[in-house]
């Protein structure tokens, strides 16, 4: 499944960079984020979602695949719970916009399991609404810079 999309935040660039660098802000921004810790190759993470055919408790890891200070932020997600697993690549790059920020998006997800039988239409609904929310997180967290 392919997600892409772009979301306007009204912080700098910098901030928001800074915020997806820090870990306490970053689990404060994953929706549905119940644990978030640092690793030797990057992090254990634990979700509890509460949506459609995606509820359930899901743990997994991150990945950072490139960090470039404040332009770019990709990563790999890898995660398993009792509803199937779903595993992806994120791109990010954050690019001036007026006083905030266009923050582009663009991911190739795999899913399996209970997860993959919801369809597609409907993984991608409910994608696009947890890609809003953290989005909406990052930036209140930002703000905060």
């Amino acid at each position: 499944m392919h997600i892409e999309g772009n979301a306007a935040l009204s912080s700098p660039r910098e901030a928001v960079f800074a915020a997806l660098e820090d870990p306490q802000a970053l689990q404060r921004s994953l929706p549905g984020c119940k644990e978030l810790r640092a690793e030797e190759d990057g992090f254990y993470a634990r979700f509890v979602v509460g949506v459609a055919a995606v509820r359930g408790e899901y743990e997994g890891s991150i990945h950072v695949r490139r960090s470039e200070a404040p332009s770019h932020y990709d990563f790999a997600l890898a995660m398993e719970g009792q509803s199937g697993f779903l595993e992806a690549q994120v791109e990010t790059v954050l690019m001036p916009q007026g006083d905030g920020t266009n923050m582009h998006y663009a991911a190739e997800a795999e899913m399996g399991g209970m997860l993959a039988s919801m369809g597609q239409r409907v993984a991608g609904g409910v994608a696009t609404m947890l890609v809003r929310q953290f989005c909406e997180a990052l930036d209140r967290e930002a703000k905060g810079r």
